[in-house]
């Protein structure tokens, strides 16, 4: 998922003139992130990919992509959130389950 991440980035930002500079501004991150991105070493955070997101279609469509593969890949698992939809909140028994409190 990491490469298939920066690949698209790499494919996007490599062939443009100033592409750490531009790739930062685009993140709202420092070029040195940039560079990092663009040479495999690390991956955007999420704040950054979201930016990414925002500014860039093909970045966006590859992130879609990949969740729909996981998507996919998940369908006969069920969920262990409280909201997920698959969550039986007496399934162990216990009607009456401590709320938690902010």
């Amino acid at each position: 998922m990491k490469d298939s991440l920066l690949e698209v980035i790499a494919r996007e930002f490599k062939p443009l003139r100033f592409a750490t500079e531009l790739l930062a501004r685009a993140a709202n991150k420092t070029p040195r992130a940039a560079k990092n991105w663009l040479s495999g070493t690390n991956a955007p955070d999420a704040e950054a990919l979201i930016e990414l997101m925002a500014s860039c279609s093909s970045i966006a469509d590859e992130v879609e992509r990949l969740v729909a593969e996981r998507r996919v890949a998940r369908e006969k698992e069920q969920c262990r959130g409280l909201h997920c939809g698959g969550a039986d909140l007496a399934s162990d028994g216990r009607q009456d389950r401590p709320r938690l409190s902010a």
